[in-house]
């Protein structure tokens, strides 16, 4: 089973680069895939420059940025595999956790959702 981890950030980048101890932690979470293997992940930019498409009414409209402040913005993401959403659930706690104990003056939350599968997938 595959599942999306998003990353929602309330202070888009407030709490400064990441230690270095985060990146250790990172590659043994890596390397135990009992409950989940990360499969692709990545951070994302401020929001600036960027677009919003939308489509209502059978018509599409496209609104350049900048935009409006948000409260809370997503901030990166991971692809999953995993066996089950009850092994997802404890690796997305493990880490919440290593970032609670590496990164403490980060606030964020994390988001899972399960990648439907489709013909090419």
């Amino acid at each position: 089973m595959r599942f999306l981890l998003l990353v929602h950030d309330p202070g888009e980048g407030d709490a400064g680069g990441p230690p270095e101890s985060l990146f250790a932690a990172m590659t043994e979470l890596r390397a135990d895939t009992t409950d989940g293997e990360i499969v692709g992940d990545g951070g994302l930019l401020p929001r600036e420059p960027g677009a919003l498409v939308r489509t209502e009414g059978g018509r599409v409209s496209v609104l350049d940025g900048p935009f409006a402040e948000a409260k809370e913005v997503i901030g990166g993401f991971f692809i999953v595999e995993s066996p089950s959403p009850e092994a997802m659930a404890r690796w997305t706690r493990a880490f919440v956790e290593m970032h609670a104990v590496h990164w403490s003056g980060l606030a964020f939350t994390a988001e899972v959702r399960q990648i439907a599968e489709g013909p090419n997938g």
